[in-house]
């Protein structure tokens, strides 16, 4: 898609295909994240969201960038309706700012978390035990485990949640307006797979190891990993995760004690 249409142009630091978090001047009315398609021909942005999603024309709205952006800004506007792309995705019109004001992001978001994850590396044989992560970036992860590894290299595998794989699918094979009843067709399923598969052996380094703490079965060992490579799944369950803790009115929700296995 375009950056322009007949004479408007996105104002810099917007682009095509970039995520938003968008936040409604309405009473309980939730956080929303959309990616912005296109700008049409009147110059307003059009950004994707749930189809339940039906602000007023003129709501008051703030869009923001999310965590994974490497800039960082936000601008008020107001909502100019809705429209359909190529008679299929459902888009918010959202009035385009003059300008915007940025700034570069110093460190990569992280948020806290209590997801079920497994570690494996090889030491005299290939090991792999359980581990619970509570803080994650697109960079990242911390997580607390029974077993302290002897190698630096390992492979992380993380259980993310259904309902952000099940989302991340429905946006990827372009089934957010089609029923219940529909969604779980071939195509949704493999792209769950296929998406799942994305957190399984990711390689990491291990940065830092310590006792946290101590119970009548041993210590529980912190330890601080970073990722070999950018990943984008990381930044996207960070993104998630973030929508849903503002959802639930909690900035950055403290993670939950340790128990791995």
């Amino acid at each position: 898609m375009k950056n322009s249409h007949k004479g408007y142009k996105l104002p810099d630091g917007l682009k095509i295909g970039e995520r938003f978090l968008l936040s409604f001047d309405l009473a309980d009315a939730t956080p929303q994240s959309g990616r912005l398609q296109d700008m049409n021909k009147e110059g307003a942005l059009c950004i994707d969201v749930a189809p339940e999603c039906q602000p007023p024309f003129g709501t008051p709205v703030t869009v923001s960038t999310m965590p994974q952006s490497p800039q960082e800004f936000r601008f008020s506007s107001e909502i100019l309706g809705r429209s359909t792309l190529d008679g299929r995705l459902p888009v918010l019109l959202v009035k385009a700012p003059n300008r915007l004001e940025k700034q570069q992001r110093r460190n990569s978001f992280r948020i806290s978390a209590a997801l079920k994850s497994r570690v494996m590396w090889e030491e005299d044989e290939m090991l792999s035990k359980p581990a619970v992560l509570t803080n994650l970036s697109g960079g990242g992860a911390r997580l607390y485990m029974r077993t302290l590894p002897q190698k630096d290299r390992l492979l992380l595998t993380i259980d993310a949640p259904d309902s952000f794989i099940e989302e991340w699918a429905m946006r990827q094979v372009g089934r957010l307006n089609s029923s219940k009843s529909h969604v779980f067709s071939d195509p949704f399923e493999e792209t769950c797979t296929k998406l799942r598969e994305g957190f399984s052996d990711i390689e990491t380094h291990l940065v830092k190891a310590s006792v946290y703490n101590r119970d009548e079965r041993g210590p529980i060992y912190a330890l601080a990993v970073s990722f070999a490579q950018p990943n984008d799944g990381a930044f996207r369950l960070v993104s998630y995760l973030q929508r849903q803790a503002l959802q639930r009115g909690v900035h950055n929700p403290a993670p939950a004690v340790a128990t791995a296995a």
